[in-house]
């Protein structure tokens, strides 16, 4: 979360020493050594002027929440999308490109590491998913990145 520079957050972080108010900015002020080395935001949350909401989901609702990322993501790529209605499947939807004609069928991988890996096993397909063509669309939860995994069984295009 980043925090705009605001007023009512400065005047908020001052402190008074030896009956003096200094800033973030005055080498007097008693959190100025965790400010330069973190940050305002950090030292905001550090002096519990701002608190961080974090909200803690169940794994389906990531998922969903994954899937509807994916939905909006392809659309911005130009596809039309069209998610499966049910809740199983090989399937999560499938995605067709006017201009190219195109079809994809897409299942929706959630992985919550800080990069997308190449080896991620949430990211490998079954059997069946590979000899109907199905390519597995990977969303990072912490980054909300989306990218099309590259498998291995596949040619280079």
């Amino acid at each position: 979360m980043i925090v705009p520079y605001a007023r009512f957050y400065e005047n908020k972080s001052r402190k008074y020493v030896d009956g003096r108010r200094y800033r973030l900015g005055n080498s007097s002020h008693p959190n100025h050594a965790f400010y330069k080395k973190y940050g305002m935001t950090e030292t905001l949350k550090h002096m519990d002027i701002i608190k961080e909401k974090h909200i803690k989901h169940s794994n389906s609702r990531v998922g969903d929440l994954s899937e509807f990322y994916s939905i909006t993501w392809l659309w911005d790529q130009g596809y039309e999308v069209f998610p499966n209605a049910g809740s199983q499947g090989m399937v999560d939807m499938i995605a067709w490109h006017p201009d190219t004609g195109e079809t994809i069928f897409i299942d929706v991988k959630t992985s919550r590491k800080t990069k997308l890996s190449k080896d991620d096993r949430s990211t490998s397909r079954t059997q069946a998913q590979i000899q109907k063509g199905i390519q597995i669309l990977s969303y990072n939860a912490d980054t909300r990145k989306l990218k099309f995994v590259r498998h291995r069984d596949e040619q280079p295009s």
